[in-house]
């Protein structure tokens, strides 16, 4: 039988792999990720922050700081849900092929959101803009990359990412031809215009508004944005369900049959929040173009 093997539990599991590997701004933002489920949107949680220490001078005696008070409140504001029917005769299909004609785009449409809320999210908290409307340079770049220097960003996982507009700036230089590719998944691999100014780069369409007139670039750290994630509870009335949750990522699938129309509805859904941890690791680049 077909749901012998496409059980919730399988497609949860591809479904998880696809999101993961496909994230652009969610791979390069800090992860908080519980296994306490939670019972939907509105929840307001408690997550820990990346901790910041200070270095005392010695003296005799030790300072003993607390890491554990690194904490901060996200509500759980975003459910995300796509559901789509699917015939006995897809059901018996390869959880590669399944996961090629439904699970990819339906992640995909995960991930845009995501990004959407994310880079707004950094948008909103960026202690410094660089506005330009001509093509941005090395010293737009620079600018942005002081400002989070100056906030006393760790030297490790800083990023660069862009909307199209930028992108296409910054190939037509030198500055980027040839640089490394950066990453370790493949969706980041495909994003990446390599590392410059101890940045790594990302195209991320996401970060260019509709109508092509407008590109963010952020600059910032890892521990400057969050992406917090918790499961969802597993339906009381659902008998094929399942939640698959890894490094930050949480997907819940339930089954349901529609007796008159004779299809099964796969829905998958997660539960999300964003938040700015420390704004002064984040600045932006807003290039605005003329409208065609």
């Amino acid at each position: 039988m077909a749901n012998t093997i496409l059980t919730a539990d399988v497609i949860a599991g591809e479904a998880l792999d696809v999101l993961r590997n496909n994230a652009v701004m969610p791979n390069l933002v800090y992860r908080d990720y519980s296994g306490d489920f939670v019972p939907g949107v509105g929840e307001t949680i408690s997550v820990r922050k990346p901790a910041t220490f200070v270095a005392n001078e010695y003296a005799g005696t030790l300072t003993v700081q607390d890491a554990t008070e690194a904490k901060d409140t996200v509500t759980m504001d975003k459910h995300l849900d796509v559901s789509f029917a699917v015939t006995s005769k897809e059901m018996t299909m390869s959880i590669e092929d399944f996961s090629a004609q439904f699970l990819t785009p339906a992640m995909q449409a995960f991930l845009d959101k995501v990004d959407g809320y994310l880079i707004a999210a950094g948008v909103a908290a960026a202690k410094k803009t660089v506005a330009t409307s001509a093509a941005v340079t090395q010293a737009n770049i620079v600018a942005a990359r002081q400002a989070i220097v100056q906030g006393k960003a760790p030297t490790t996982d800083r990023n660069f990412v862009f909307g199209p507009q930028i992108e296409a700036d910054l190939l037509s230089t030198e500055l980027f031809v040839n640089a490394a590719a950066a990453g370790d998944t493949a969706g980041l691999q495909e994003a990446s215009i390599g590392r410059k100014f101890g940045l790594d780069c990302y195209t991320d369409q996401n970060c260019g508004n509709a109508q092509g007139t407008e590109d963010d670039g952020l600059v910032f750290h890892k521990n400057a944005l969050a992406l917090v994630t918790r499961p969802l509870e597993l339906p009381q009335g659902a008998a094929n369900a399942s939640v698959a949750n890894y490094d930050g990522f949480g997907i819940r699938v339930v089954y349901g049959y529609d007796m008159q129309t004779k299809t099964d509805t796969v829905s998958l859904d997660m539960l999300c929040g964003v938040k700015a941890l420390y704004p002064e690791l984040v600045s932006v680049i807003k290039r605005t173009v003329a409208a065609a």
